[in-house]
């Protein structure tokens, strides 16, 4: 049996300034989302602790009953049989990404610049009669953005790429707030739905690209919304495609979860 390590977390402490938490985990064990509740948890412990309020109350400790998320379409037992056929054929070692050699960059975009991009989406959409596109929030207009430029990049490198080939974007949405039902705010675990647009390159490389790029982003954002596990069965199969497509963008994390504004009452 392979032994797959899901949680490591370091602190390291620098004498007189502070300290710094790092920490990893497998998605198997939780999303985004709900291991933040779980450091929320955790930080208003430590600011509880030694206070006259210290007992701290058991119906916020996180939960872990799998239970809670009801499985009406039988995913569980389809994507078991999908990751098995593929392991058996691929020998995928799971938890392990292969080191691509890239660089990693910071790039930092303000209010004033969405706010730019954001009218001047509306502004051509209103001057070619177009219909604006759904949902033009700040990680749309990011995300768009982001898209088009390095599609661009990429182009410039690359002159080989076909125009006519489809270019992908693909983002994982947290699924506990997008249920039928009301799931538990303390849940510990994974439950996330997958997101891809796609669109041919030539549509981004056009004029209206980042029109077009907001417009596919926030379609496929709406649909998660309407119904999270619709297609579900399909994911693995289209999150294969995604990354075997030679242009492709795969945007990870959200700006909804602020561990650095997480109190552990230590000042």
């Amino acid at each position: 049996e392979e032994l797959i390590l899901v949680l490591a977390i370091q602190i390291t402490l620098f004498p007189n300034v502070g300290l710094c938490i790092g920490h990893a985990f497998h998605h198997v064990v939780a999303d985004g989302r709900t291991f933040h509740n779980f450091f929320n948890t955790w930080a208003s412990y430590c600011c509880s602790f030694g206070s006259a309020s210290s007992a701290f109350p058991l119906k916020s400790l996180p939960l872990y009953d799998r239970s809670v998320i009801i499985d009406v379409k039988g995913l569980e037992e389809v994507f078991l049989k999908e990751w098995r056929k593929r392991r058996l054929v691929h020998d995928i070692a799971i938890g392990r990404e292969p080191n691509s050699g890239m660089v990693r960059a910071t790039f930092l975009m303000s209010a004033t610049e969405m706010e730019k991009i954001k009218c001047f989406i509306i502004n051509f959409c209103k001057e070619k009669n177009q219909t604006q596109p759904v949902h033009l929030s700040p990680y749309v207009l990011t995300c768009a953005f982001v898209w088009v430029c390095l599609l661009k990049n990429q182009q410039c490198l690359n002159e080989r790429v076909k125009h006519e080939d489809p270019t992908y974007f693909g983002f994982i949405a947290g699924g506990i707030t997008r249920l039928d039902y009301l799931g538990p705010k303390t849940y510990l675990g994974n439950c996330v739905g997958f997101g891809r647009a796609s669109v041919k390159i030539k549509e981004l490389l056009g004029q209206d690209g980042i029109v077009v790029a907001a417009r596919a982003i926030g379609s496929t954002i709406k649909k998660l919304d309407s119904s999270l596990f619709d297609g579900a069965e399909k994911w693995i199969l289209d999150w294969e495609v995604f990354h075997g497509s030679e242009q492709h963008v795969h945007a990870k994390w959200s700006p909804k979860l602020k561990l650095y504004e997480l109190d552990f009452g230590w000042g």
